[in-house]
């Protein structure tokens, strides 16, 4: 006799996440800069490159971080797109994904290296073994590595600070992707490090009241914050549409979910 098998609730719901997990990174993937996006995009970052250029007047290495103030706002896609066309100045940039609780950078590339930052710091590997070259001239990346019990503690080390002391003569820029700062404190922690942050915001993702909280949390640590980005913008025949703030909010994507999200490590 046919014997229809029990279905596990819990294995569909997992099966199901990893499913909606992988196909969010193949559409983040198709969002890095290339020659398949629209001209606007591309001078929508050369514009950002230039701003950044004004907001850091002077010589020497640039290190900025790419922040955002909840999660899924896209400050991953950002933060390496706005280094690709520093790069394309002929500048040396490298990004390193500093978000050790869930790290992007390595799926938007494709990269099934496990040695990264977090290895650098526990002197686990030597920095030029994590160090990875990527398909984009003057472009070099540092992922996360593996996932370790205390992100906060790490980023704000001695060995992360003699770790971008050194990046800062070896490169022109150093763009860093870290955790939302209404999420985690690690953000704020990089400021003895950092010369400024960009702030990502996502329209129809957060509320004014989540920006106005980033922004008084960074100014609390006396972060230069050198400007925002409002991106996933909807655009209309007549412009702008009728989009803006206020559908979402703390309630439904904030403090709760994402903090919940940052302690399931299986899909990390």
């Amino acid at each position: 006799m046919f014997k229809i098998p029990k279905i596990n609730i819990k294995d569909k719901a997992r099966s199901s996440a990893n499913l909606n997990s992988r196909t969010s990174i193949e559409e983040n993937s198709k969002r890095i800069l290339s020659k398949d996006l629209g001209f606007d995009i591309h001078e929508s970052y050369k514009e950002l490159r230039t701003n950044i250029m004004f907001s850091l007047p002077g010589s020497g290495c640039k290190v900025i971080s790419v922040t955002s103030g909840i999660a899924s706002e896209g400050k991953s896609t950002t933060c390496f797109n706005a280094a690709i066309t520093f790069a394309e100045t002929g500048a040396k940039v490298i990004v390193i994904d500093c978000d050790l609780r869930r790290p992007n950078v390595a799926n938007l590339l494709h990269i099934r290296k496990e040695k990264g930052l977090s290895n650098i710091l526990i002197n686990d590997c030597k920095l030029e073994d994590a160090v990875i070259k990527t398909e984009y001239s003057n472009l070099d990346t540092i992922i996360a590595g593996k996932i370790p019990p205390n992100p906060a503690e790490l980023l704000s080390s001695a060995p992360m600070k003699e770790l971008i002391k050194t990046l800062r003569e070896k490169y022109d820029y150093i763009f860093l992707d870290t955790p939302p700062v209404n999420v985690v404190t690690d953000a704020s922690l990089l400021t003895t490090i950092v010369d400024g942050y960009i702030i990502v915001i996502k329209q129809l993702r957060a509320e004014k009241s989540a920006l106005v909280e980033t922004v008084r949390k960074l100014n609390f640590v006396d972060a230069k914050i050198l400007g925002f980005i409002l991106n996933g913008v909807k655009y209309t025949k007549m412009g702008y549409g009728k989009y803006g703030y206020g559908k979402y909010g703390y309630g439904k994507y904030g403090y709760g979910k994402y903090g919940k999200y940052y302690n399931n490590t299986e899909n990390q």
